[in-house]
């Protein structure tokens, strides 16, 4: 009973794995170097793991970035809502725009249904996982991580002693 819904749950949100663990990979390419990109689903002990991406860093913070990568995706979704003006900036105040969704909502089409799971899969791409939040506390509270703090901060404070 439990592996026919992981597999009805693994066929639903396949693209947005596939979405979320591409994020991964890409940040790995570029921050250090990318090992291995699975989106096969797996049973590890009481939990499943629906992707995996293997990478390794020269510095341990860098995993923090690599951890964190999916979540560009619910930037595009903002991008995607605000072009479809679903979500709009009037005055430079961030706002929903509940008169088209009811518009929306009254003339549901199937065309509508389609772009409502397109949407679900990139709310489910930018997901962390337990595993990705895991990896971005241990790198940031790495050495390298509290140098890159410590140095921040620092650059931080020389702006604004500088400029007063």
């Amino acid at each position: 009973m439990i592996t026919l819904r992981l597999i009805l749950k693994f066929i639903f949100f396949f693209p947005g794995t596939f979405l979320h663990e591409l994020a991964h990979y890409v940040a790995a390419l570029f921050l250090g170097r990318a090992e291995g990109f699975s989106v096969w689903p797996k049973i590890e002990g009481n939990s499943f793991v629906f992707g995996s991406v293997k990478s390794r860093t020269r510095y341990k913070v860098l995993s923090s970035f690599i951890a964190l990568a999916p979540v560009i995706w619910w930037g595009v979704l903002v991008l995607a809502l605000r072009y479809l003006h679903f979500i709009g900036t009037p005055n430079g105040v961030p706002s929903i725009n509940f008169g088209m969704i009811v518009m929306k909502l009254k003339a549901f089409t199937s065309s509508d249904a389609l772009f409502l799971w397109l949407f679900l899969q990139i709310v489910w791409a930018g997901r962390p996982s337990l595993q990705d939040v895991k990896n971005f506390i241990s790198g940031f509270f790495s050495v390298s991580g509290v140098m890159l703090i410590s140095a921040v901060a620092a650059v931080i404070y020389l702006l604004f002693t500088i400029s007063k």
